[in-house]
């Protein structure tokens, strides 16, 4: 039996999507809250499997209240369940620890099976968000432009992807933020970079935020 919470602070929607997935034997909706804060509150009482949570509500938004259980409750899954298909949306929850984004325009079998998919440490992403991220990544993969460094007389390619990191390096971003902002995960961010730190014979990320500035990468 999945356990879910679900965090919307319209009363409608909120018995409407309780509804749907207690018509669900494997799921059951053990609580719910009207804003962030007591989503988290909940957490704590209930310790359920999944987070069905808005964005924009009152006193504590979803994205802060993802943030707060992730940090506290990492093994709490959070799906975001909204009708926003914002890019800057989607990387902020996804930068606080979100399990998932889902519009409110999917279907009842959609649903279902995104709080199973969840529950289970299954990345979910609604089609209407992903099919964008896939085009630009595949334009992004036919350009493939590469910049060339010197280093003691031999010719260094950065691709173009590598040079995106870097710049995010010299904005101050870590590398949970710079895979949010990528779509990729923290893991590959940090083998990237140990990659291009290898290549240009660097030492650490400070060295290497400063070598890009004063060589002009980004």
């Amino acid at each position: 039996m999945t356990r879910v919470i679900i965090a919307e602070d319209q009363r409608l929607l909120r018995e409407s999507f309780k509804n749907i997935i207690e018509n669900n034997s494997d799921i059951q909706v053990i609580a719910c809250a009207t804003n962030g804060k007591e989503a988290y509150d909940l957490c704590k009482e209930q310790n359920p499997d999944v987070v069905l949570m808005d964005l924009s509500m009152p006193i504590c938004t979803g994205t802060e209240a993802t943030k707060l259980i992730k940090s506290d409750f990492p093994s709490i899954k959070v799906l975001i369940l909204t009708a926003s298909n914002d890019k800057t949306d989607v990387t902020d929850a996804i930068s606080n620890g979100a399990d998932g984004y889902i519009l409110k325009d999917i279907s009842t079998e959609e649903l279902i099976l995104s709080i199973k998919s969840a529950s289970l440490g299954l990345g979910i992403i609604t089609k209407d968000i992903l099919s964008p991220m896939l085009l630009n990544l595949r334009k992004d993969s036919k350009k493939s432009k590469k910049k060339t460094v010197d280093i003691h007389g031999i010719d260094i390619s950065l691709t173009e992807r590598e040079i995106q990191i870097v710049s995010m390096i010299v904005d101050g971003k870590d590398n949970k933020e710079i895979g949010a902002s990528l779509f990729i995960a923290e893991g590959t961010v940090k083998n990237i970079i140990t990659e291009i730190i290898s290549k240009l014979q660097l030492k650490d990320r400070t060295q290497l935020a400063v070598y890009a500035v004063k060589n002009g990468l980004v």
